[in-house]
C-alpha cells in the first residue's frame, strides 16, 4: 500500500547537528511528507528564503527574495534582503502600518493590527538569526484520523521545549524518542492510538534532497500501534 486512507500524518523530522525536533502534520500520505520533508530542507539552508513583507518562501535569487505577487499585486520584498539576512524592511513597515492606525477603522483597522501582531513575530524570530546547522532526516510519521488535534495536543506536551528562535514553526529541543513519545500520548488521550499507522522509514523514496542509509531504502516498517 502506496499511500494511506487517513484524514492526515503527523510526522517528526530530526535535525542531529542542530540537536532540535520537527513535530508537523499534514493532509494525505507519505508523498506528502517527503514533500514537506524536501521544502523544510529547503527552508533551513536558505535555498528558499522568507519575504520580509508577506513571509512568503521563495527561491533564494542571489540572495535576495524574487518579484513577486501577494493578493493580486506586487509584494514591497519582492528583490529585497529577505528575513534571514536583515529585517529592517519589515520593521519599516511594520511602522508605516503604526503610523496610520489612528486613520483606520472597523476590519481595515482589525486587519491592520493583525499585520502588525504578524510582522512583529516575524521582526522577534529573525533578528538574531544565525544560519542553521545540519541537516533534516525523516523519523517517523503517524497517519491517523483528527491529525490536526493530534498535532496540537503534542505541541502543548512539549511546549516548554520550542524553540522560538527556529526559522520556522514547530521545532523543539528534545530527542526523537521524546517527540514521538509526546505523539503517542497525545493518540492515547484522543482515543487514537489503536487506529494509528506508524510509519517509520519512507518506503523506496530515493527523491531529491532525502537520502536515505542503505538499510532504510533496502525494508521498511509499518504497523498499526498497539499502545
Amino acid at each position: 500500500m502506496n499511500e494511506f486512507l487517513y484524514h492526515g500524518a503527523v510526522y517528526i523530522f530530526e535535525n542531529s547537528d542542530a540537536q532540535r525536533v520537527k513535530v508537523g502534520m499534514i493532509a494525505g500520505g507519505l508523498n506528502q511528507v517527503v514533500d514537506r520533508l524536501i521544502t523544510v530542507n529547503d527552508m533551513w539552508s536558505e535555498r528558499k528564503v522568507a519575504c520580509q513583507i508577506c513571509g512568503g518562501r521563495l527561491l533564494n535569487f542571489m540572495g535576495r527574495v524574487p518579484q513577486h505577487v501577494k493578493s493580486g499585486i506586487g509584494c514591497l520584498g519582492g528583490n529585497a534582503l529577505p528575513l534571514e539576512k536583515d529585517v529592517a524592511l519589515a520593521d519599516s513597515y511594520r511602522n508605516d502600518i503604526l503610523n496610520r492606525l489612528g486613520q483606520l477603522s472597523g476590519t481595515e483597522l482589525g486587519s491592520a493590527i493583525r499585520i502588525v501582531n504578524t510582522l512583529e513575530k516575524r521582526i522577534e524570530r529573525f533578528r538574531h538569526y544565525r544560519r542553521p546547522v545540519g541537516k533534516w532526516q525523516f523519523r517517523v510519521a503517524f497517519y491517523t484520523e483528527g491529525a490536526e488535534k493530534v498535532e496540537y495536543l503534542s505541541h502543548k506536551i512539549l511546549a516548554e521545549r520550542e524553540d522560538k528562535q527556529a526559522p520556522f514553526g514547530e521545532v523543539f529541543c528534545c530527542s526523537a524518542s521524546e517527540a514521538t513519545e509526546a505523539v503517542e500520548t497525545a493518540l492515547s488521550h484522543l482515543g487514537l492510538l489503536h487506529s494509528a499507522t506508524k510509519e517509520t522509514q519512507l518506503r523506496g523514496s530515493s527523491r531529491v534532497g532525502i537520502p536515505l542509509p542503505p538499510q532504510m531504502a533496502a525494508s521498511t516498517e509499518t504497523k498499526g500501534l498497539i499502545g
